[in-house]
């Protein structure tokens, strides 16, 4: 990668997991519904919209214990994936997994990567851990590329869908899609950052 803090230090603010978050998002219900329901939502969009990512390089933005990173290089077989999680623990655990895949501890407010790098960002259920998510949508926007794209899966909870939406726009992206599940709490977004004039 571009010169990636390799540090270990544990963070300490409100974007770590509390001890039983972390467990929810480590176990095998969590996997299921991550490669059955979350990613088939993802890949079946960028299938609608003609959206190739093979040999592409795609960002998986905190990337926790590494298994979204796994669906991803199994569907899209990446030139390059950045795969980065805020936990040191996650980082520890994703790297267990043998893919060949340089993970690393970063934070999604201020992306360690060149801009316009990226085909296309997945963001699986983290900007609502974020209080300064908007800082983070800038990140994602700089680093991918014009036509590039975002694929978000949040619930409402950090933010309204309304809020959330103006976000992508102020920061230059175009929503092609978007869906509401379990009541409008969980919603499936796919941006575009528009190509250069």
């Amino acid at each position: 990668m571009n010169g990636h803090n390799q540090c270990e230090a544990v963070p300490n603010d409100q974007m770590r997991l509390g001890i039983l978050e972390f467990l929810a998002m480590n176990n095998p219900l969590r996997r299921w519904i991550q490669k059955h329901i979350e990613f088939k939502i993802f890949k079946r969009r960028l299938e609608k919209w003609r959206v190739d990512l093979q040999g592409g390089t795609i960002m998986d933005a905190g990337c926790g214990s590494g298994y979204s990173t796994k669906l991803i290089v199994n569907e899209y077989h990446p030139s390059q994936v950045i795969a980065f999680d805020y936990m040191p623990e996650q980082v520890r655990l994703a790297r267990r997994r043998g893919l060949n895949v340089e993970f690393f501890v970063g934070d999604l407010r201020q992306i360690e990567s060149e801009s316009g790098i990226c085909d296309a960002v997945f963001i699986f259920g983290v900007l609502h851990h974020i209080g300064e998510w908007r800082n983070a949508l800038s990140e994602v926007a700089r680093v991918l590329k014009p036509g590039g794209v975002l694929l978000v899966d949040e619930p409402e909870y950090q933010f309204t869908w309304q809020e959330l939406e103006s976000g992508f726009r102020s920061v230059g992206m175009d929503i092609l899609e978007a869906s509401h599940l379990l009541f409008k709490y969980f919603s499936f977004y796919l941006c575009r950052k528009p190509e250069k004039q």
